[in-house]
């Protein structure tokens, strides 16, 4: 069984993640990072020379991979992996999947931080909130949703967790 985190872009997947995987004693994967790793390109440069949907492709394929792995795994998912049919099937059956929560005011001022994704070199704020938007009630299919705000600790999760899945 693995630990799925999904959320909107900067809500912290990534950073929770190596944090939750140091204190559970588990592996961390970022989806993002392995995609890279068996590609050699960078994100932006798989949108710039092949579009996302060949970048949806190779992500749905690395995601299965990951997913057959026997040893349980924090996985950072992409923002938008979990919108495909196929990939929130994978994610959901026989996993835990987290929706860390941030309101989009909170996202929407540290989009200037997030100037290199292409998601957000391609879009305007307006068109990124109404992704965001979009992407809510995907994001809210995930069996825990958990706010990231100023009370939000990842000791806690990882409790919550440890009581989830008897470790």
């Amino acid at each position: 069984m693995h630990i799925f985190l999904t959320g909107y872009m900067g809500v912290g997947k990534t950073t929770i993640g190596l944090q939750l995987s140091e204190i559970l004693e588990l592996d961390f994967i970022d989806l993002d990072q392995e995609i890279i790793n068996q590609t050699g390109l960078s994100i932006p440069e798989i949108f710039n020379n092949n579009g996302e949907d060949y970048f949806r492709i190779i992500e749905k394929n690395v995601l299965t991979k990951i997913n057959l792995q026997k040893k349980s795994s924090i996985i950072a998912l992409g923002g938008g992996t979990i919108c495909d049919h196929e990939n929130r099937r994978l994610i959901l059956q026989n996993n835990i999947c987290i929706y860390l929560y941030k309101p989009w005011e909170e996202i929407e001022k540290s989009l200037p931080k997030l100037k290199n994704r292409p998601l957000i070199i391609k879009n305007s704020p307006s068109k990124l909130r109404e992704l965001y938007n979009k992407r809510q009630s995907t994001y809210e299919l995930s069996q825990l949703k958990m706010p990231i705000n100023t009370v939000f600790e990842t000791q806690k999760l990882a409790n919550y967790l440890k009581l989830l899945t008897n470790r």
